[in-house]
C-alpha cells in the first residue's frame, strides 16, 4: 500500500511537471502527447508479453506497437483541432468495448479473436481505445473570443475521474469490503470499495474543476457538473480494470510488469482508462456545451 501511494503521488508529480515545464516553451501538449504515447506503447508491449504466455495464442508482432503510435501521431498532428466524437471512432470503440465486457462473463476462456489475431487484438484493445484521449486533447473552447486549447486539461480530468476511483476503492474497500464484486477475477474488489471509488472520483473531479476554473482561471465546467459527469467515467473504470485482470489470469501473471513499485507495469497503470476514454470523449463532445451554458 505504501509503495502504491508513493508511486501514485510520483506519477501525478511527473504529469504536473511535464505540463508545467512544457508550458514555458509552449509545448505542453506535445510533451504530454509524447508521455502518453510512451506509456501506451509500453502497455501494448506488456500486453503482447502476456499474450505469449496464454496457451493457444499466436505470437504477436511488435508491428502493432508501431501501428498504434502511427494512429496516435496522425490523430494528434493531422486531425482537425476541434475534435468531436465521430461515428468511426466511437462506433469502433463501442464494438470493442462490448467485446471486452463480454470477457467478464467467461473469464477462463481465451477469446478466439485473441488466439487468431493477437497483434490486431492488442492494437484494438489499447491504442485504438485510448485514441479517444488524443481527440479530447485536441478540443478547443470556442466560447472564448479567441478559441483556446483546453483539451489537455480535460484529459487530466479524465485521468482524475478514473484513477481516483482506484484510490477510493482501496481506501474504502480494504477496511470495509465484505461483498465481492467478481471473486473469480479479482478477489480484492468489493461493492463497498466500488461505492467509495465513485464518491472519491466525484469529489476529486469537482475539486479539480474548482482549481482549474476558480483558482487558476482556466475555462472549465463548474465543479458540481464535473463531479456528476465523473460518475459514469468512474463506473466504467471498474470493469475496465477487471478486463485486464482476465488477461493476467489467463497468462498466469500477477502484474503486467514490475517497472512501477506497488502498481506493476504500464498496462496496470492505464488498464482502467481503456473503457473510460471513449466514454469521456462522448460526454465531453455532447455534454460540454450544455455544462458551460448551464454554468
Amino acid at each position: 500500500m505504501k509503495d502504491r501511494a508513493l508511486s501514485t503521488i510520483g506519477l501525478w508529480v511527473v504529469v504536473g511537471l511535464v505540463i508545467w515545464i512544457g508550458g514555458f516553451f509552449s509545448v505542453a501538449e506535445q510533451a504530454s502527447f509524447g508521455l502518453l504515447a510512451l506509456v501506451v506503447g509500453a502497455a501494448q508491449h506488456e500486453f503482447y508479453q502476456l499474450a505469449r504466455a496464454i496457451p493457444g495464442v499466436g505470437r504477436p508482432s511488435l508491428s502493432g506497437v508501431v501501428a498504434g503510435f502511427a494512429l496516435h501521431f496522425a490523430l494528434f498532428f493531422l486531425a482537425p483541432e476541434e475534435a468531436r466524437a465521430n461515428a468511426l471512432l466511437t462506433g469502433g470503440a463501442l464494438v470493442v468495448g462490448l467485446h471486452l465486457l463480454s470477457l467478464l462473463r467467461h473469464p477462463g476462456e481465451v477469446p478466439p479473436l485473441l488466439r487468431r489475431f493477437p497483434t490486431l487484438y492488442g492494437f484494438a484493445y489499447l491504442p485504438f481505445m485510448l485514441a479517444s484521449l488524443i481527440a479530447i486533447a485536441r478540443m478547443k473552447d470556442g466560447h472564448l473570443l479567441k478559441a483556446e486549447s483546453v483539451g489537455l486539461y480535460y484529459v487530466v480530468w479524465v485521468f482524475v475521474a478514473t484513477k481516483f476511483t482506484d484510490v477510493g476503492g482501496l481506501v474504502f474497500g480494504v477496511p470495509f469490503g465484505r461483498h465481492k464484486i467478481a471473486p473469480a477475477i479479482s478477489p480484492a474488489k468489493s461493492w463497498e470499495g466500488c461505492a467509495g471509488g465513485l464518491a472519491c472520483s466525484a469529489l476529486a473531479s469537482g475539486l479539480y474543476a474548482w482549481l482549474m476554473r476558480d483558482a487558476v482561471g482556466i475555462p472549465f465546467m463548474i465543479p458540481w457538473k464535473a463531479a456528476v459527469m465523473a460518475l459514469p467515467i468512474a463506473a466504467l473504470s471498474i470493469p475496465s480494470d477487471l478486463v485486464e485482470s482476465v488477461f493476467k489470469r489467463l497468462a498466469g501473471a500477477k502484474d503486467s510488469g514490475a517497472t512501477i513499485p506497488g502498481i506493476g507495469g504500464a498496462l496496470d497503470l492505464i488498464d482502467s482508462m481503456v473503457l473510460t476514454s471513449p466514454a469521456a470523449l462522448i460526454l465531453l463532445s455532447y455534454c460540454l456545451d450544455w455544462a458551460k451554458r448551464a454554468g
